[in-house]
C-alpha cells in the first residue's frame, strides 16, 4: 500500500488493524475498534520502534517479523 501525504511524499505503509471483520480459518471473527497502518521502508522494516495494541497474526505469515516482534500481542 502506498500513502501519499504532505504534497509530493509518498510513503509505503503495511495495514496493521482494520474496522473491517477479518476471519480466520477456525471460525473466529476479529474487529477493530480503529484503521491503522505502520509506515516502512523499502526493506519492510517499520520507521519507528514502537506500535500500541494487537496485532493480527496474519502479519507473521506475511513475513512483517519485525513488526510482530514490536508488538504487544498478536492474535
Amino acid at each position: 500500500m502506498c500513502i501519499r501525504a504532505m504534497g509530493a511524499n509518498n510513503f509505503r505503509a503495511v495495514i496493521i488493524r482494520t474496522h473491517k471483520e477479518l476471519k480466520h480459518d477456525n471460525g473466529i471473527i476479529i474487529r477493530y475498534d480503529d484503521n491503522v497502518a505502520v509506515v516502512i521502508d523499502q526493506e519492510g522494516n517499520p520507521k519507528r520502534t514502537r506500535i500500541f495494541g494487537v496485532i493480527a497474526r496474519e502479519l507473521r505469515q506475511l513475513n512483517f517479523t519485525k513488526i510482530v516482534s514490536l508488538a504487544l500481542k498478536v492474535l
